[in-house]
Order: structure tokens, then C-alpha cells, then sequence
């Protein structure tokens, strides 16, 4: 049992690392703001496949840098 975890563990941690590297150069691309919190959301263990869908649901409306704060 502990080994499937292990191996399930390493598998999430597999697909995070090249999943934070496309949002950071994406959400640059975009010039959002604050860039870095989506990809260091996502290498946050479990809780970066919640950030991953959050960022590609959202990817279109989300703040840009150049944008006026109020």
C-alpha cells in the first residue's frame, strides 16, 4: 500500500513541475499580474491541480499587469 502511494505521489509531483513551467511562460505571455503565484500555487502538492484548473478556466479574465488598479 505504501509504495502506491509513494508511486501516486511522484506521479503528481511529475506533472505539476511541467505544469507550473507552462503557466509561468503563459501567464507571462499574457503580462498578468503577479505571474508567480499561479506557478508556485501549482507546485503546491494537491493543491496545485485545483490552481491548474482555476488558471485555464479563468486564463482569459484574469488581471493583466498593464491594467489600472482601483
Amino acid at each position: 500500500m505504501s509504495d502506491l502511494v509513494m508511486v501516486l505521489l511522484a506521479g503528481a509531483l511529475f506533472l505539476q513541475f511541467p505544469a507550473a513551467i507552462v503557466v509561468h511562460f503563459d501567464a507571462k505571455r499574457l503580462g498578468l499580474e503577479n505571474p508567480e503565484m499561479y506557478e508556485l500555487g501549482i507546485i503546491v502538492p494537491m493543491a496545485g491541480f485545483l490552481v491548474i484548473f482555476y488558471y485555464a478556466s479563468q486564463r482569459g479574465s484574469l488581471p493583466r499587469a498593464d491594467s489600472p488598479t482601483e
